[in-house]
């Protein structure tokens, strides 16, 4: 995995953190889908309702994708919250756009990606956050098996965790990201919010997700 340059990652992670989208627990960890406990919880979906920090946040994507990511046709929005960030930098630069739902629909005609892609075409994948990197691994295998071309995907933020490196790595895709959990833990400490002892945990965790709450003691 590839992140953006110092200097424009703790600026991502300001904005994210000011409004809300990254929050750390400094008592009672968070809870994931799968049931990993984490100190970190990042909602990036609220970017979308704050219309001068995602114009900051999509000039910064705009500007990581024109130096880093290889030459491609259409832009995939991974369902649902990386659709909105998809669709702005795809009218920003006059891209076709797709997006790609988790898995197939159970009724129409079944489609998992959504929009028009012709066999051939390179594909940039849009993420807003990556953890371990599978919901972003079964997107780009979706986008393969119609024949699309994929080689880069764009993140806003990533935990930067062991096993999105894995994944992306099975997959042959360079994953490259604005900022992280722990830019974004260290500008919290700058504010104020957290303490080094803390930082630590949180590092810990981003070490070991999956063990890391029965080391804490919460299990």
């Amino acid at each position: 995995m590839k992140s953006t340059s110092t200097g424009q990652s703790k600026k991502v992670a300001k904005i994210l953190f000011e409004i809300g989208a990254v929050s750390f627990s400094r008592n009672r960890p968070f809870r994931f889908d799968s049931g990993v406990l984490s100190p970190v919880y990042v909602d990036n979906r609220i970017l979308i309702s704050y219309p001068k920090e995602r114009k900051l946040v999509i000039a910064e994507l705009f500007k990581l994708i024109k130096d880093e990511v290889s030459r491609f046709d259409v832009v995939a929005g991974v369902a649902t919250a990386g659709i909105p960030h998809a669709a702005w930098i795809a009218d920003k630069l006059n891209k076709p756009m797709i997006f790609v739902r988790s898995k197939p629909k159970d009724h129409g005609k079944g489609q998992q990606v959504e929009g028009k892609l012709s066999r051939g075409q390179r594909v940039l994948v849009l993420e807003d956050l990556i953890s371990t990197a599978g919901s972003s691994k079964r997107v780009i295998e979706a986008i393969r098996a119609q024949g699309g071309v994929v080689s880069d995907e764009v993140a806003v933020y990533s935990h930067n965790l062991k096993e999105a490196d894995k994944n992306m790595n099975q997959a042959k895709v360079k994953l490259h990201y604005l900022t992280d959990t722990k830019t974004a833990a260290l500008y919290a400490k700058e504010k104020g919010f957290l303490k080094k002892e803390q930082i630590d945990i949180i590092l810990d965790w981003v070490n070991d997700p999956q063990n890391w709450g029965k080391k804490m003691g919460f299990i």
